[in-house]
């Protein structure tokens, strides 16, 4: 049997060497406590909405722990929440030149265009 240099072995593990921040579990700056009631209070809440996605389950969590009571309280009693969107969402068309967004009529005009140049461009 061979000995072991022990001089070269470091004696600082992975952990040790790679300190991990753990900011993703706590990236609203929850204390210890509520981080310790979220854990409970999320199981229960993916045990009553299992068809939920876990991601919007924390969502509405992290909003009512920070939102303070009377806040809560205003939104609900003016349905805030239920309003439809008041600014103007893109539904569809094609992204060109990560700039415009093209609807269907404008792109096909401008397919229609390219088109007619090559017939153009073939022909003379």
């Amino acid at each position: 049997m061979t000995e072991v240099d022990e001089t070269n072995v470091s004696n600082i593990t992975l952990d040790d060497e790679f300190k991990r921040k753990k900011k993703y579990t706590n990236a609203c700056g929850f204390s210890d406590e509520a981080l310790r009631r979220r854990d409970v209070e999320m199981k229960e809440l993916i045990k009553a909405y299992p068809n939920m996605c876990v991601s919007w389950l924390e969502l509405a969590w992290n909003f009512c722990e920070m939102t303070p009571k009377e806040e809560q309280d205003r939104i609900i009693a003016s349905r805030e929440m239920e309003r439809p969107p008041t600014n103007k969402r893109n539904t569809g068309g094609i992204i060109k030149n990560a700039i415009k967004i093209q609807t269907r009529e404008e792109y096909e005009r401008e397919k229609l265009e390219l088109e007619l140049k090559k017939q153009d461009i073939s022909g003379n």
